[in-house]
C-alpha cells in the first residue's frame, strides 16, 4: 500500500531517524536502538496477523467452493482457529494446545516431505544427470564439464566425511580430507553470502539517506540531528550506569 502524498515528508523523516537509531547499536546498545527493534517486531507481528487473517478469510469464507457457497465443512478449521484465543484464558488454556498441535503436526509433515524432495531426491537426480562433456566436445579452458566433475567429486567426498563405520585411513582417509575442504568451501561461501546480504541492506539504507528527498528537503539533513540524539542518549546512559555503580560503594562507606 503506497504512502499518501501528504505523509511523504513524515515518512522520509521517520525513515532517516530509524536508520540512524538502529545502526547506533554498532556502538553500544541504547534506548533508541531497542525502541526501533521493538517497533519493528511489533509492526512485523501486526502485518503477519493481518496477512494471516486476510488469507484465512479469503480461503475459508469467500473462496470458491467455501463456506458462503454452502461448503459447511470449512466450519471445522474456522472453529479450530478460534481456539487460539483460549491462550488468554487461564481456565481453558488447555484448549489452546489443540490448534497448536494440529498446525505443528501438519507443518512437520509438510516440511519432512519437502526436505526429502528438495534436499535428497532432487539433489540426487541433479547430480546423476550432470553433463560431463558439453556438446560432445572437450576443448577450451575451462573445458566443458569440468564444473560437473568437481561437483560429483565434492558430493562423493563430502558424503564419505560422514561415514563413520570404518576408520578414516587409506583411500577413505584421502576422500574424507578432500570432502572436508569442500565442506569448508561451502560453509565459507554460505557465510560470505550472508555477509554480502547484510552489506546490501546497509548500502540500501545509505542510498536512502543520500538519494531520498521531498521537494527541497533531503533525508541526509536528518543525519546530524539523529547523531546528536544518539550521542545524548548514550552519554546519559553512561552517567546513569556510573551513578548506579557508585551507589553501592557509598552505601558500604556509610555503613562503616
Amino acid at each position: 500500500m503506497p504512502i499518501p502524498v501528504e505523509l511523504d515528508l513524515f515518512a522520509l523523516t521517520f525513515g532517516a531517524f530509524v536508520t540512524i537509531f538502529i545502526y547506533s547499536f554498532l556502538l553500544k546498545e541504547n534506548v533508541l536502538s531497542r525502541a526501533v527493534e521493538h517497533l519493528f517486531i511489533g509492526m512485523a507481528a501486526v502485518y503477519t496477523l493481518a496477512a494471516m487473517y486476510d488469507a484465512a478469510v479469503s480461503q475459508a469464507i469467500f473462496g470458491t467452493g467455501r463456506l458462503l457457497e454452502g461448503n459447511y465443512i470449512w466450519i471445522i478449521p474456522i472453529l479450530i482457529s478460534l481456539m487460539y484465543f483460549f491462550f488468554f484464558s487461564k481456565k481453558y488454556f488447555f484448549l489452546y494446545r489443540y490448534p497448536v498441535s494440529i498446525v505443528a503436526g501438519i507443518m512437520a509433515g509438510m516440511m519432512i516431505c519437502g526436505q526429502i524432495q528438495s534436499n535428497l531426491a532432487a539433489q540426487i537426480q541433479s547430480t546423476v544427470t550432470l553433463p560431463l562433456v558439453g556438446n560432445g566436445v572437450w576443448e577450451g579452458w575451462p573445458p566443458p564439464g569440468l564444473d560437473s566433475i568437481l561437483i560429483i567429486i565434492g558430493v562423493i567426498t563430502a558424503l564419505t566425511f560422514f561415514f563413520f563405520t570404518w576408520e578414516h585411513k587409506g583411500a577413505l582417509g584421502i576422500s574424507v580430507k578432500i570432502g572436508r575442504y569442500f565442506l569448508m568451501a561451502t560453509f565459507g561461501a554460505a557465510y560470505g553470502g550472508t555477509v554480502m546480504a547484510r552489506m546490501s541492506l546497509f548500502i540500501g539504507r545509505l542510498r536512502y539517506l543520500r538519494e531520498t528527498s521531498y521537494d527541497w528537503f533531503w533525508a541526509w539533513y536528518i543525519v546530524p540531528i539523529a547523531v546528536v540524539l544518539v550521542a545524548i542518549v548514550m552519554l546519559r546512559q553512561r552517567l546513569v550506569s556510573a551513578t548506579s555503580e557508585n551507589q553501592p560503594e557509598q552505601t558500604k562507606k556509610s555503613k562503616k
